[in-house]
């Protein structure tokens, strides 16, 4: 949910998410979005915000040039407002994400703690009030107070406008042929936008019971390992989860993942060979970065029609219950770790099968991350919230 707040006296809108900027037909109007770079963020009822500015752009121009040409974690807060906001760029642009916008100041400072911990990020930009409260040793730039040199994105597009009907009877009147053949159009037009709308859609969420088998599946099969290369984190995921772990990769689908880093001690080019001639010819799919690996499994994540049945739970509701459900696993936490994304995180030792298995006692719940860091596992969980799609695509391809 995106906020109008105020920066240094200036309108400026928060917790857009951004995507990769598609090709738009010319025959379509512009959007009403934020573009930046080869990245944009959409905002289909924002035609009141036209020309509202910003606010991540607003503090990344206040950063020197070498700065954000880093992985940069912006982070603002204002208590005024009610405000507690976070986002990444990565050289120069947005992370395709959505920011983060916090309910409270502790979800707040507890969300900074764990990236500037996460190895993710190179440097953070904030205010003086926030580096004294926080304990990091990442580089650390201080935003600097707007100038009129400074460019910042802006929500642009064309507002919606009603047909004028008295423009058109003169039209028609004065250009006779010509101004029917507009009619004409106009009329096409407005019975296919009606058309649209009529088109019948289908709640469609996540098969979670095949996500759960593919995901258990992958990992009892054996994985490539290759010499040199300590298993960081492991887990599953479809890109709408937005798992740390993806942020990096080009995954399109859902997979089972691991991560790995290099030992002390090894060559960094030799590794790197030698996991890519173990990883040839096997269904593991290898990113190689510096020194990283990351090793994907596609698994099957169909869509599935939700069938109408109980309400789900509030985040506050949710909590609690996972809290009673997961009673008597070692070292368990349950939270709810603030975000844009209403969600209730569970922290406990044990497997993921065991996660999961436990996790069926929650109704009307969809997981929104699923992951293994040594002993610890993190499931996240969330009220089950359906998306929305025309019932042909469903039925013809319900991938």
């Amino acid at each position: 949910m995106v906020r109008v707040v105020t920066y240094h006296g200036q309108e400026a809108i928060a917790g857009l998410r951004w995507e990769r900027k598609g090709n738009r037909p010319l025959w379509k109007p512009a959007p009403i979005a934020a573009t930046w770079a080869d990245r944009t963020a959409h905002l289909p009822d924002g035609e009141d915000l036209i020309g509202t500015v910003s606010l991540l752009s607003l503090l990344a121009d206040s950063l020197p040039d070498t700065a954000v040409d880093d992985t940069v974690l912006l982070i603002f807060a204002d208590a005024s407002q009610d405000l507690h906001f976070a986002a990444v760029i990565v050289r120069g642009k947005p992370k395709l994400a959505e920011e983060m916008l916090f309910e409270d100041r502790e979800s707040f400072l507890d969300y900074v703690t764990r990236e500037c911990d996460s190895g993710r990020i190179n440097r953070l930009a904030t205010t003086q009030d926030l580096v004294d409260v926080l304990d990091t040793d990442l580089k650390v730039t201080l935003f600097e107070a707007p100038t009129n040199s400074m460019d910042p994105v802006r929500i642009e597009g064309n507002p919606r406008k009603e047909p004028s009907h008295r423009l058109l009877i003169a039209g028609i009147a004065g250009t006779g042929v010509a101004a029917a053949a507009v009619f004409g159009s106009m009329l096409w037009l407005s019975s296919s936008e009606a058309n649209q709308d009529a088109v019948p859609k289908v709640a469609v969420i996540l098969d979670r019971a095949a996500f759960e088998h593919g995901c258990l599946e992958a990992f009892a099969e054996g994985w490539p390992r290759a010499p040199g290369w300590d298993i960081v984190r492991e887990g599953c995921a479809t890109p709408e989860m937005n798992d740390p772990a993806l942020s990096r990769s080009s995954t399109v689908g859902a997979v089972a993942y691991r991560e790995y880093k290099l030992r002390d001690g090894y060559n960094g080019e030799i590794a790197r060979r030698a996991a890519e001639a173990v990883h040839e010819g096997t269904v593991v799919e290898l990113h190689v970065g510096d020194n990283r690996l990351f090793a994907t499994k596609v698994i099957e994540a169909p869509l599935m029609e939700m069938e109408s049945g109980g309400e789900a739970l509030s985040p506050a509701e949710l909590r609690d219950a996972a809290a009673e459900v997961f009673l008597g696993s070692a070292r368990l936490r349950v939270t709810l770790p603030g975000g844009a994304e209403t969600r209730v995180r569970i922290e406990m030792q044990g497997s993921l099968e065991d996660a999961l298995s436990t996790a069926h006692r929650l109704p009307m719940t969809g997981i929104n991350r699923l992951s293994r860091t040594g002993e610890i596992i993190t499931l996240d969980l969330s009220p089950l919230t359906p998306r929305y799609m025309p019932r042909s695509s469903f039925e013809k391809d319900p991938t």
